[in-house]
């Protein structure tokens, strides 16, 4: 826990000095090392320390991000929250972020599943306060609340299903009941379905995904960065924990899942062609990826349930980072349509040369994480059935269009006469993006950290 905690101070100090010059620069380099070295000492087996705290590498990994995102975006916020603005606003964003970041790595820590479901449902309360109270549009009062419509409605099956467990096991442990293994019928029926139904929706699959793209329009900066960043992947550990502790198998209603996620997924990457707005495109991309990571957990191969962790931990990175940057348009033409918002290499080349790093990172660039993560999830997938190959081909496909467009459309092109666009951009937004990018870029060096 030592490596943590350095992480912890280099990120403090990285953050309190943005602007500082050299010094920045080393503390956001030795934040970068630091964490590295965690990644390269985690361990594998599952550790409780106490009668309701316990972690594993996968625990870990995600506590990781939850340091990382929310300094991004606490960086990122240039026009939400600063460092010399003292107002009452200013600091309550500033708690409500750090909120959300200890509920979450609370949450990652958690070993037994009242506490779990608690903390994962705790979570959104403070991200619901952050969208009502400094979101933009009179909508956000609607995606707050259809975002707790989903997810409450979503979860009371998983409740009541672990009441049920608790009940017949006289305990709420997972490393208990994983040791009790085998002796879970409920796991094989429709019951399952009930019980992952709440990650399912906090990740969230097509056809429960309508609380997300309006919740991140609506939502700031730092918002739409941590709910992608962080909340998503709630989902995706619960659903990894739920694997893990139940032993699941293969089932006829899983399979159902699987499908119907995937060619979600497709249908999502189509939608990203069609959208005019920068965030709600981001927003969209999220499903796709999320589907496949989905898809590589419930493969119930370790090597897919890996990579399926893989790409959630470099989804919570990448995703983040397109995030700012398209704040950073914003900033500068004062829209997020992507009619209207254009030329910006024409005026600030750096930001467009982050714009296409962080696209092709979300396309699966070799030698990304993304890359390496989402070819062990299709080859999980295909070894699983061969038919998966059909909406596999078809996502990847959609997904480079759609990366390439939303380049293309920001960064060429000639700026439209109805803006007046501002020609002085803040380089946070440049210093939020260099974790997320040296890690993703060089975080192949350290896959064996993914791997049990």
């Amino acid at each position: 826990m030592g490596g943590i905690m350095s992480t912890v101070i280099s990120c403090f100090v990285s953050y309190c000095v943005p602007n500082s010059g050299i010094l920045g620069s080393v503390a956001w380099g030795f934040s970068g090392v630091f964490i590295m070295l965690d990644l390269i000492g985690l361990s594998w087996f599952y550790c409780m320390s106490s009668g309701w705290i316990g972690f594993d590498g996968v625990s870990l990994l995600m506590a990781m991000l939850v340091i990382l995102v929310p300094m991004m975006s606490l960086i990122s916020s240039v026009s939400d929250y600063k460092l010399s603005d003292s107002t009452d606003s200013s600091k309550d964003m500033g708690e409500v972020v750090y909120m959300i970041s200890l509920v979450c790595i609370i949450f990652f820590l958690m070993s037994n599943w009242m506490d779990f479901y608690f903390f994962f449902e705790f979570s959104l309360l403070p991200t619901f306060w952050l969208i009502l109270k400094w979101g933009f549009q009179p909508e956000r009062l609607q995606a707050g609340v259809l975002m707790l419509m989903y997810t409450v409605c979503g979860s009371l099956p998983l409740l009541i299903i672990i009441l049920l467990v608790w009940n017949e096991s006289f305990t709420d442990s997972f490393l208990l009941m994983k040791l009790m293994s085998g002796n879970w019928e409920y796991f094989q029926s429709w019951t399952c379905v009930l019980m992952i139904l709440g990650f399912l929706v906090k990740l969230p699959i097509y056809l429960v995904h309508g609380w997300l793209p309006k919740a991140h329009v609506e939502a700031p900066l730092s918002g739409s960065m941590i709910l992608a960043g962080i909340l998503l992947k709630l989902g995706g550990y619960g659903l990894f924990r739920f694997v893990w502790v139940f032993e699941m198998k293969m089932s006829g209603m899983l399979m159902f899942i699987m499908v119907i996620s995937l060619w979600g997924g497709l249908m999502s990457g189509l939608y990203c062609l069609t959208q005019s707005d920068l965030k709600a495109l981001i927003a969209y991309s999220s499903i796709s990826h999320m589907a496949l990571g989905l898809g590589g957990i419930l493969s119930f191969y370790e090597c897919g349930k890996m990579a399926g962790i893989c790409l959630f931990f470099a989804h919570g990175l990448c995703s983040p980072a397109l995030f700012s940057l398209a704040a950073s348009v914003y900033d500068w033409s004062h829209s997020r349509s992507v009619l209207l918002s254009k030329g910006i290499l024409r005026v600030f080349p750096l930001f467009s040369v982050f714009w296409f790093l962080m696209c092709i990172i979300n396309m699966g660039i070799p030698p990304s994480l993304n890359f390496f993560s989402e070819i062990f999830c299709m080859g999980s997938l295909v070894y699983l059935s061969i038919f998966f190959m059909i909406p596999l081909v078809f996502m990847c496909l959609f997904t480079g269009v759609y990366c390439m467009f939303l380049y293309s459309v920001v960064n060429h092109g000639i700026c439209s006469e109805m803006v007046k666009p501002m020609f002085n951009l803040s380089e946070r937004y440049l210093y939020s993006l260099v974790y997320s990018l040296s890690i993703l870029m060089g975080g192949f060096l350290f896959l064996s950290c993914f791997m049990m």
